[in-house]
């Protein structure tokens, strides 16, 4: 007599660009460590059950989330529903009571290729032509081979992502001179998410084009400080930014080209909003340091 079909996997791959992805980034900025480690516990508990971790109270699930990570359940809940709403989880499939997602789904339906039973219909995100197109492409065949229990990446791996790559970046090439027309910078009304005014202005005034893939990490940021510092002062600031950069073509004071712009545009318009900032401001804003980190 046949037992139950094998559904779990021991374990599991993250991509080492991991941290390169637009929603991983934007949960880190808003929620730092805890919520990649929430994200983390997820997966593994996903994983461990298959395509699906079926729950059935939501309260269950962030009581055991906190008892394991040592983070309140109203930080835990308010994790979730960002993961949620960004889509590292499926939100239709969560609102049925089940955290999944397609990109789950896909990695799980390639690590049990060897099974006789790969995946249930039960809250299947993956259509036949998902499931069809993994058996067929040969970079997965080539990147990892899976076991009964376990996953193995083979000496080809690096050869094989570097390929995936480049054809990547061909077609994101590709797709920005769609997008562009050769006029230097996207039309803001095709972005697909809400714009902040400022990020408005960065474009209007050629510092950033809009098709940037940290696109959306920048925007997030610019409705941070726009919500927690005054408004003139974060007006003056941008505007210094983008003459300075204007002038300079971006490179930096030693005359070297500035490679890492997100991070450079974030620290060059937070210095400049700190520069511009009433000395009532800077007291009002050292007090409130003083009562959070030594009372």
């Amino acid at each position: 007599m046949a037992g139950k079909p094998k559904l779990g996997l021991e374990f599991f791959s993250v991509d080492v660009d991991m941290n390169r992805n637009m929603k991983v980034r934007r949960l880190m900025r808003e929620y730092g460590t805890e919520g990649y480690t929430i994200l983390m516990f997820l997966l593994s508990w996903v994983y461990e059950k298959g395509q699906f971790w079926r729950y059935d109270n939501i309260e269950d699930v962030i009581f055991g989330l906190s008892e394991s990570t040592i983070v309140s359940e109203e930080r835990i809940k308010q994790i979730i529903d960002f993961l949620v709403e960004v889509g590292l989880f499926d939100k239709a499939s969560f609102d049925q009571g089940y955290f999944t997602s397609h990109e789950i789904q896909r990695r799980y339906y390639y690590a049990t290729k060897r099974r006789k039973v790969r995946i249930l219909k039960e809250c299947c995100l993956l259509s036949q032509e998902d499931m069809n197109l993994i058996d067929s492409k040969s970079e997965y065949n080539d990147s990892i081979l899976v076991g009964k229990d376990t996953i193995h990446v083979n000496k080809d791996d690096m050869d094989v992502n570097k390929h995936r790559q480049s054809n990547s970046n061909s077609k994101r090439k590709k797709d920005k001179g769609m997008i562009n027309h050769d006029i230097g910078s996207v039309d803001p009304a095709t972005i697909p998410f809400k714009l902040n005014y400022y990020l408005l202005i960065l474009i209007k005034n050629n510092v950033v084009t809009g098709t940037e893939e940290w696109i959306t990490v920048l925007n997030d940021y610019l409705y941070t400080v726009t919500n927690k510092r005054n408004k003139d002062d974060v007006r003056k600031a941008i505007y210094y930014t983008i003459k300075r950069i204007n002038h300079k073509q971006w490179k930096d004071e030693h005359g070297y080209e500035i490679t890492n712009r997100e991070p450079y545009l974030e620290s060059a318009i937070n210095s400049n909003i700190e520069y511009n900032e009433s000395s009532l401001d800077r007291l009002e804003r050292m007090k409130n340091y003083n009562n959070i980190f030594f009372d």
